[in-house]
Parts: structure tokens; C-alpha cells; sequence
């Protein structure tokens, strides 16, 4: 079935022509009004008074888009009421709008067509995007499989949710990778260096923060990827009969076919995770390049005076700060002229430069190379100084080793109290917050509400216990 067997022929007309904008801005104007009605209907007085107040507001001569009617091709005018009534007249003939007449104590109604309602929501995504946190997906996936044998319906209330959810995740992770190299772009275009600078606290916010730090820390994908695997194997190992009955059901399809299918779904949920594990790749690479360039940016202009020789000098200048090797020379250019000069570095200053001069080759033969014999005190001390980074590595084995020390004589022990008897271990104290929600802990942590200084790091006072073994936490195994 073809898009223009369900909706009018005309329909993008007035998105295309010289009054789009005003449109485009009426129409999300009345689908605020409607899109909570039952029929995404208003009365047509209510939708005549709404655009009439947007084009007072608007207070610019305005000429209707002519589209062969006959009665449009009129000269600009101010009327707000004029302006209104041909506004929702193409509106209607373009198919937006539909008419319903009312009734004998009802006024008639301009309704939306409801093939339209997507476009609109679309519309209105892109002017306010929604922030996409992506908290407790990977959790929730886990806490289903887990329970999948005590299911009535493992298919349609575990396997299948779970499908739809790390779906779900992954076109997220997509959109986030896809916008920001866009929003850094948009944030530093045209900007000033010092609002360069100050806009870096909107990315972190919606951005960073937001949508991708919890990802990267509590709700970790490393964190849960083993548990998520071992559920999907035991799904085609153990429970593959009664999702395959479940599926039948639910899919209305023969008990034979229902198997192969289901297989063929678990194996998807392999790759999602396998997807998944790609795509926080990139974001970090994405991340870190996008980032990159701005600051590039902001340096650039501010070390330029706007002239030609002080841009020629700041480009000269940072060419000569971050090309360490003739490989270099070789690799595109991303930095801040590479939109207007799509330019190899090595076509400005040539493939030489960058390498040393050849000594002359002496007649005398090259000595041999003397190696001095290693100290042993020094190879100690090297030695211990790679084992103090190891120990002291913020990692949740690390922590887990600190949580059992501090445990092994007493039930109980607050963080302030393990900063003083671990005054070189500050940082693994604080893993302990870091890591207290994970599946794998043997401990318990527990905010009091009030804040202690340690070591000139100030942080919220928590109790440190043994873990629960009751399963009332909802994460003992």
C-alpha cells in the first residue's frame, strides 16, 4: 500500500511553500489543543479564535498560498481573522483537517485526520526531543529472565518484553550517537569562545548526565551482559518447550513452527547485546572526538584577531601543536576550517618536514650497544609501586577485598570511620558507593543523610554492612 492511498496527495503542500513556517507552527499550535481530546477534535469557533490570536501575534502581512482553488490568490494582508480562515481552509483542502458537522445542540468541529497524528508527533520530537536516561532497562531484562521459570506465560510476559526492551534501548543508543556530533555543532556554531565555554554546562546536562553517565556507571552493560546470557541459554536450553507452547499461542502459529522461532528470537537478543556492546563504543569515540573539536574551536577563535594573517597564524599554530609524526600529515583534517578547506595536511606543508635529517654514514663501524645491568633496589621499588596501583585500583574487586577487611571483626562500620583507618585507600572507600548496586557485592550500604569532610574531600556519611541474604533488596541471587 502506497503513503498517498492513505493520506491526501496534497498533504505536504503547505509544509513546501513560502508560508511553511507559519504552517508549520499553526499546526502545532492546534495539535497541543486536540491531541488530548477523543478525537483529536476542537470546536471550529475555538480553532478560528486559536489561529486568529497566533497571527495578531505574528503582526506581518501575510499573502495565502495558491494551490488552484481559484480563491487564494489574494494580496498580503494583516486581517487576523482573513488570515485565519484561509490558514485552516488550505488546512482542510490539504488534508490536515477534516470538518464534522454538529449536531442540533452542537456546533460543527475541525477534527485532525488520524493518519496525520505520527507526522505530528514527529513535528513536535523534533523541537523538543525527549531526554532518553536509559535507567534500569538492563536490570529490568535481568530481574524477568531470572524469573522466567515461575512464568505462565514465559514468552509473552518475559522473552518477548525483554525483546522489546533492548530494541528499544539500542534505537536510543543509536539516536544518541547520530545527535552528537549535531548537537556539538549546533552548540558551537556562530558562538563567541566565552559562549563556547559556558554552553559545555547544557551538554553535560542533557547530554552527558542525562542520558549517558547513569548508562555508563550503575546501569552498566558489563554489569549485567553475563546474567543476560546465561538467562537467554537457559531459555533455548531449559525452557524452549514451554516458550514454544507460549509462543504458539500468543502468535497464533503451529506448535512446529513455534520453536525454529524462537530460537531465531533469542539468538536476536544475542546480537542486540552484541550491538549494544558497538554502539557504546562509537558514543565514547563520538564523545571524545565532538568534545575534542569544540575546544579546538573555541581555542581557534580565540587565538585568532579575525584577520587573514591571524587565522593563517592560529591554524599554522595548532598544526604545529598536534602533528607529532609524519603518519599524521596523512590523516584527514577535522578541526576548525575542514568545512571550507577539505585539505590533507600534507598538501600544506609537504612530506618532509617532519622528518629528522639522515646522519652521514662514518667509515668506522657502529659500536656495539652497551646495556648497563638492572639495579635491584631500583626493580623493587619499580616493583612495588605496581603493586600499590594495583591494590589501590578502583575496581569492584578491590572494593570487594576492602568490604571484607573492614567487615571480618564487626558487623557494622560507617564510611568516615574507614577513611581514617584507611587514610591511602580514600578512593576505594568511595567504590564502595560506586559499586553498591552490583548483582556480584557481598555487602550492604546505607545512606544517613548527613555529610562528613575526610582527607579535604566532603561526601554523605554511609554505613557499611553485610549483605542481606533474604532477597527483600530485589538483587540477591
Amino acid at each position: 500500500m502506497q503513503l498517498f492511498e492513505l493520506v491526501s496527495p496534497k498533504l505536504f503542500r503547505p509544509l513546501a511553500g513560502p508560508n511553511r513556517a507559519y504552517y508549520a507552527e499553526l499546526l502545532l499550535l492546534l495539535w497541543e489543543e486536540c491531541r488530548h481530546t477523543a478525537d483529536y477534535s476542537l470546536s471550529r469557533a475555538e480553532a478560528v479564535s486559536r489561529a486568529e490570536d497566533y497571527f495578531a501575534a505574528v503582526a506581518k502581512p501575510l499573502a495565502l498560498d495558491a494551490d488552484g482553488a481559484g480563491d487564494e490568490d489574494e494580496q498580503p494582508t494583516r486581517d487576523p481573522h482573513l488570515l485565519a480562515l484561509g490558514f485552516l481552509l488550505r488546512l482542510r483542502r490539504t488534508g490536515w483537517l477534516e470538518e464534522q458537522p454538529g449536531s442540533y445542540e452542537e456546533e460543527p468541529t475541525l477534527a485532525f485526520v488520524p493518519e496525520v497524528t505520527p507526522l505530528l508527533e514527529a513535528l513536535e520530537e523534533i523541537l523538543n526531543p525527549r531526554v532518553v536516561t536509559y535507567t534500569g532497562k538492563l536490570y529490568k531484562a535481568w530481574q524477568l529472565l531470572r524469573g522466567i521459570g515461575e512464568e505462565k506465560s514465559p514468552y509473552e510476559n518475559v522473552l518477548h518484553e525483554v525483546a522489546s526492551d533492548l530494541e528499544a534501548l539500542n534505537r536510543s543508543l543509536r539516536a544518541l550517537n547520530a545527535s552528537i556530533g549535531h548537537y556539538i555543532d549546533r552548540l558551537t556554531r556562530n558562538r563567541t569562545p566565552q559562549e563556547v565555554l559556558e554552553l559545555f554546562d547544557q551538554y553535560e546536562e542533557k547530554v552527558v548526565a542525562a542520558a549517558y553517565h547513569r548508562f555508563k556507571t550503575s546501569d552498566n552493560l558489563f554489569n549485567y551482559r553475563a546474567y543476560l546470557e546465561e538467562g537467554l541459554d537457559e531459555c533455548e536450553n531449559k525452557y524452549l518447550p514451554q516458550l514454544a507452547l507460549d509462543y504458539a499461542r500468543v502468535e497464533r502459529c503451529a506448535p512446529g513452527e513455534a520453536a525454529p522461532r524462537v530460537r531465531a528470537l533469542i539468538q536476536k537478543q544475542r546480537d542486540a547485546l552484541e550491538e549494544m556492546s558497538g554502539l557504546i563504543r562509537q558514543i565514547d569515540d563520538s564523545h571524545i572526538r565532538y568534545r575534542k573539536r569544540a575546544v579546538q574551536r573555541a581555542q581557534f577563535l580565540l587565538l585568532s584577531d579575525r584577520s587573514a594573517q591571524g587565522s593563517v597564524t592560529a591554524l599554522l599554530r595548532r598544526y604545529a601543536e598536534e602533528i607529532k609524526t609524519p603518519d599524521q600529515l596523512f590523516e584527514p583534517d577535522d578541526g576548525p576550517v575542514a568545512k571550507r578547506l577539505h585539505l590533507y595536511p600534507v598538501q600544506v606543508f609537504g612530506a618532509k618536514p617532519l622528518y629528522p635529517p639522515a646522519a652521514p654514514r662514518g667509515e668506522a663501524p657502529l659500536a656495539p650497544v652497551r646495556q648497563a645491568a638492572l639495579d635491584p633496589e631500583q626493580l623493587k621499588k619499580e616493583q612495588k609501586l605496581l603493586l600499590d596501583y594495583a591494590r589501590m585500583a578502583v575496581t569492584e574487586e578491590n572494593v570487594e577485598l576492602l568490604a571484607r577487611q573492614a567487615l571480618a571483626a564487626r558487623p557494622r562500620v560507617t564510611a568516615s570511620t574507614l577513611a581514617a583507618e584507611y587514610p591511602d585507600d580514600f578512593a576505594r572507600v568511595i567504590g564502595l558507593h560506586t559499586y553498591s548496586q552490583s548483582p556480584r557485592r557481598d555487602y550492604d550500604i546505607a545512606l544517613t543523610g548527613e555529610w562528613v569532610e575526610r582527607g579535604g574531600f566532603r561526601f554523605e556519611e554511609f554505613v557499611l554492612t553485610p549483605r542481606r541474604e533474604d532477597g527483600n533488596d530485589g538483587r540477591t541471587e
